[in-house]
C-alpha cells in the first residue's frame, strides 16, 4: 500500500497511531508538535485524541500551517479528571479563537461516561469554525471506527 500523501501528528495517543500505522499512514507521536510540523516533507493533519486534544487544538488557534485537525474523544470543555496543568491548557483553549477555516473533525461516542459528550460539546461550541463536521456513533467510539472516519475526513479535505 503507498503511503498517503499527509503525516498524522499527534501529542498524545498510541493506540490510535498503530491503527493509523496500519492503514499506512505516517504518523509522528510527539508534545513537541511545532518541530513535526516544521520538519514534514507533506501536509500534516494534527490529531487531537483524549487527553492530548486540548493541545491540539491550542497549537491550531496559535499557529499556521497543519491541513486539518480531527479530534478524537477529545477533553474539551470541562473535565472533572483533569490535573491543574491541564485544566489551564483547557481554559486557554475554551478562551482562545475559533479555528476559522481550518477543516476540522470531531469524533465523539454518545455513551463516554470517562468525556461526557455534553461537557466537550461546551468546547467545541467555543472553538468551532466555519469548516467543523461532527460524527457522533452511537454508543462508545472505537479505535477502528475512528481511524475510518479520519481516513475518510482526510481524504475530502487534504
Amino acid at each position: 500500500m503507498d503511503a498517503p500523501g499527509w503525516l498524522a501528528v499527534l501529542p498524545h495517543g498510541e493506540r490510535i497511531a498503530l491503527s493509523l500505522r496500519t492503514a499506512g499512514v505516517p504518523v509522528a507521536v510527539t508534545e513537541n508538535i511545532a518541530a513535526a510540523v516544521e520538519a514534514s516533507d507533506r501536509p500534516v493533519v494534527l490529531i487531537g485524541h483524549f487527553t492530548g486534544a486540548p493541545a491540539a487544538v491550542r497549537y491550531a488557534q496559535t499557529h499556521s500551517g497543519i491541513a486539518a485537525l480531527a479530534l478524537v474523544s477529545p477533553v474539551l470543555g470541562m473535565w472533572d479528571g483533569a490535573s491543574n496543568e491541564l485544566a489551564d491548557l483547557m481554559d486557554e483553549v475554551n478562551f482562545g479563537a475559533p479555528l476559522g477555516p481550518l477543516p476540522t473533525l470531531w469524533l465523539h461516542g454518545s455513551d463516554d461516561e470517562i468525556v461526557p459528550i455534553s461537557d466537550t460539546r461546551a468546547g467545541t461550541d467555543r472553538i468551532r469554525g466555519s469548516a467543523f463536521e461532527e460524527h457522533i456513533v452511537n454508543g462508545l467510539l472505537s479505535d477502528g471506527e475512528a481511524v475510518t472516519r479520519v481516513l475518510e475526513f482526510v481524504r475530502r479535505v487534504v
